[in-house]
């Protein structure tokens, strides 16, 4: 019990202590070695040996080798991890949570129509299974394959399985229908910590909280903080761990705080509470920044985008949401210390270096063949790529590109790296090529800020339009194209014309600190200009409707 309790109480240094002792006692002690493994997890350490350890004392238990893969998933071994759940699944062949798992790493390891396999097989056995068919819906969207109406209809499956299911659960809202006061604005989010989203996010928030007309309310949907979360708290009137907590004590907790308007940060990416939001706990509920495509619910009453992610009226039936064009999506902070911008590599070496910093899962097979074309076009260039054999789909590429007449040396891989040593990358590199369908977003303003533009296409859905919206706000339209034929044409004239390409990168960090992306006070007024609107319709018992903030 005493071991529990520490546990619980998050004495988590004390109770490893405490059972490294014990094990060192009672080696073959199972109970022992689970308990220390979960005590690592929690704590973001390696639990690889002690779930390894666990795993010897039970081999037969389709659970040990599901936690072990789990261990070696958050050491980055995805492969292992692929490893120990497919010997899970022979164990038990309708263990959920294991093809699941699968499903997650296969996604991970960019074999995206495997885990959209290992994702449906799941959702067959356990139709509820809500976090499965968000990474169903995921992987779908970086899938070559699905249509921009594939991906609507999917959503809406998404919502008619599980809004149906809590209709009789809504409750009646109570909040004070008072135009001009001050609002109770509520983000929910699983990644109110290190990750990309902290680059958009964290710019608006002092200007959101010294705005007097709001407070702030954070629901961070996981138990793992860091630095960033520490620096994040500070701008909230109250911050709430609940990732422990199930949709409907999260939703009157929502209601007992009387949130005027809820907003979701991760649409349909890991740890999201979107089966909470179906219950509809604020008046008001919105979608923004974490995931480009609608969530298919009905009880989420708007999105919010700009006029170059969601141009007014192209996408709106794409969406269940209204759509509320800002005047940028979000402000964008790189990290405080980087590198200068060099000179364009070009110039001294003769020839193109393109390069991708995208996730390896993105890079699909008509990205490749697109990328070919420019390979072959123009023979003397290279491809920087960032990846080895054990983190991504490797080989993969290397396959495609030598189906479509690319040469593995023409390819130069490097392996992930630190901050610093990521935007050092962008030294040896001329020009960015996008991804599709699905595009980066912070890579792209990375990119930028290191003076190096990215060539995209603007494709027909949102996920294909991030990187576009980038070039856009920094009035780089020259490097957004229409279809492949014009990608090609516009990469061959910039292998001939290295000086505008020299002072488009010489310019391009003064461009980003002159634009959008550099003035979160622009985004944040515009952010509360949007929440006033919305509340007004509310109070006047007015349906959500599209609308545009102007800057």
């Amino acid at each position: 019990m005493a071991l529990i309790e520490l546990f619980m109480t998050g004495q988590y240094l004390a109770l490893e202590q405490q059972l490294l002792a014990l094990l060192d006692i009672h080696p073959h002690w199972l109970i022992g070695w689970k308990m220390l493994s979960d005590t690592y997890m929690v704590q973001k350490k390696d639990a690889t040996h002690a779930a390894y350890q666990a795993l010897q004392l039970n081999q037969l238990d389709p659970q040990e080798h599901c936690y072990y893969g789990l261990a070696l998933k958050t050491q980055h071994d995805l492969i292992g991890a692929a490893q120990a759940f497919e010997r899970a699944i022979e164990l038990k062949p309708d263990y959920v949570a294991a093809i699941n798992n699968l499903g997650i790493v296969k996604k991970d390891l960019g074999d995206i129509e495997q885990g959209i396999a290992c994702f449906q097989q799941a959702l067959q056995l356990k139709p509820s299974f809500a976090s499965c068919f968000s990474n169903l819906l995921f992987c779908l969207s970086h899938d070559d394959a699905s249509t921009a109406e594939i991906l609507w209809q999917r959503h809406c499956q998404f919502a008619q399985y599980y809004e149906s299911a809590t209709k009789a659960n809504i409750k009646k809202h109570t909040n004070l229908k008072a135009q001009g006061r001050t609002l109770n604005i509520g983000f929910v989010s699983a990644d109110l910590r290190e990750h990309s989203l902290s680059n958009f996010f964290e710019p608006l928030l002092p200007y959101l909280q010294k705005n007097p007309e709001l407070n702030l309310y954070a629901y961070a949907a996981t138990a793992i903080e860091d630095a960033t979360s520490e620096r994040l708290k500070v701008y909230f009137k109250q911050w709430q761990v609940v990732d422990q907590m199930n949709d409907e004590d999260l939703a009157n907790k929502i209601r007992r705080d009387a949130i005027d308007i809820l907003v979701d940060l991760d649409g349909h990416t890991s740890g999201n509470r979107l089966t909470m939001f179906a219950l509809k706990p604020a008046p008001i509920q919105v979608s923004w920044l974490g995931y480009l495509a609608t969530t298919g619910l009905n009880n989420m009453d708007y999105y919010l985008g700009d006029e170059y992610l969601l141009p007014q009226g192209l996408l709106d039936k794409q969406f269940t949401e209204k759509l509320v064009q800002l005047p940028i999506n979000a402000p964008f902070s790189p990290v405080a210390e980087s590198p200068e911008v060099n000179s364009l590599p070009a110039l001294n070496n003769g020839y193109l270096t393109f390069a991708c910093f995208n996730r390896t899962n993105k890079i699909t097979q008509s990205t490749v063949q697109l990328w070919s074309s420019v390979l072959v076009q123009l023979p003397t260039s290279k491809c920087l790529l960032i990846g080895d054999a054990q983190s991504g789909n490797h080989q993969k590429i290397l396959d495609w590109f030598k189906q479509y007449g690319v040469d593995a040396s023409r390819l130069v891989w490097t392996p992930r790296t630190s901050m610093q040593g990521y935007l050092a990358l962008h030294h040896q590199v001329d020009v960015c090529l996008d991804t599709m369908p699905a595009n980066g977003v912070t890579t792209t303003c990375y990119a930028a800020w290191m003076g190096v533009p990215t060539l995209c296409i603007a494709g027909d859905r949102m996920i294909s339009r991030g990187a576009q919206a980038v070039m856009r706000h920094l009035s780089l339209d020259d490097f957004v194209v229409a279809d492949a034929a014009a990608y090609l044409a516009k990469a061959s004239y910039f292998a001939e014309n290295f000086v505008e390409l020299a002072d488009v990168r010489q310019q391009l960090r003064s461009r980003f600190k002159q634009s959008l992306f550099s003035q979160p006070d622009i985004a944040a007024n515009a952010l509360y200009i949007a929440f006033r609107q919305m509340w007004k319709r509310w109070c006047a018992g007015k349906q959500a409707k599209a609308f545009v903030v102007r800057s």
